[in-house]
């Protein structure tokens, strides 16, 4: 135990020597004063704790001056006059009547579009009753048509012609302004009294006259095929009678 001491007692003095020698170095190489050695000890007094805590004082003490500085620049500004109010007032009342004007203009534009749409839809709605109207009564004007004796007399001669025969009398039926059915009712063109018979023609008698015509004029033969197609589905416009 002795001998442990007198190893720590040897210790502590050398570093204490060591110490002296080393401060004495820094006295005579000019590194080391009181000034310094006082500094140092301002230095290394306050623990690092003390030393935050002055930091946060030192923040909150500025922080505390400058909203002082900012409340008395406002206290030195010049008091807002009643004719400096006055005109604010009537500046802030022109941007509201602008904006009010703004707005009642988007309305009246909105109206007017909201107009304009309706009257379209009405004019379409009514085109297409007007349209619609058409169509059922020419449905029912070639069901009349096709339904009275007398077409159904002239329909039962032609079938019984010669197919080169009922065409030559329907090539000139086309040019012809249709006569009265007997019943107050006419086809508006022979182009389409000369469909009404290909259409109400049984299937094989058809057949054979538009071979006919499809031999003298395949053109004609092809128009009046597609007349055939869309007969009843469409509403025509007038024709004029082929011379």
């Amino acid at each position: 135990m002795k001998r442990i001491w007198t190893v720590i007692s040897i210790l502590a003095l050398a570093n204490i020597l060591a110490i002296g020698g080393f401060v004495g170095w820094l006295q005579t190489s000019g590194r080391l004063n009181k000034d310094r050695m006082q500094r140092l000890r301002e230095l290394f007094a306050p623990t690092i704790a003390d030393e935050a805590k002055a930091k946060e004082a030192e923040a909150a003490k500025q922080a505390e001056e400058k909203k002082k500085a900012e409340e008395e620049a406002k206290s030195t500004r010049p008091p807002i006059t009643a004719a400096d109010r006055l005109e604010l007032s009537e500046k802030g009342e022109e941007v509201r009547r602008q904006k009010m004007a703004s707005l009642d203009k988007q309305v009246e534009a909105l109206k007017s579009s909201l107009q304009i749409e309706r009257e379209t839809l009405d004019k379409e709605r009514a085109k297409l009753t007007a349209d619609t109207a058409a169509f059922n009564a020419m449905r029912k004007k070639i069901a009349e048509d096709e339904g009275s004796a007398q077409f159904k007399k002239t329909l039962q001669t032609l079938q019984d012609l010669k197919p080169d025969q009922a065409k030559k009398t329907l090539k000139e039926t086309l040019a012809m302004t249709p006569a009265s059915t007997g019943d107050g009712q006419a086809f508006a063109t022979g182009t389409d009294l000369v469909v009404s018979y290909l259409n109400a023609m049984d299937g094989r008698t058809r057949g054979k006259i538009m071979d006919q015509f499809i031999q003298e004029d395949p053109k004609l033969a092809a128009d009046l095929l597609e007349r055939l197609r869309t007969r009843g589905l469409a509403i025509r416009a007038p024709e004029v009678p082929t011379k």
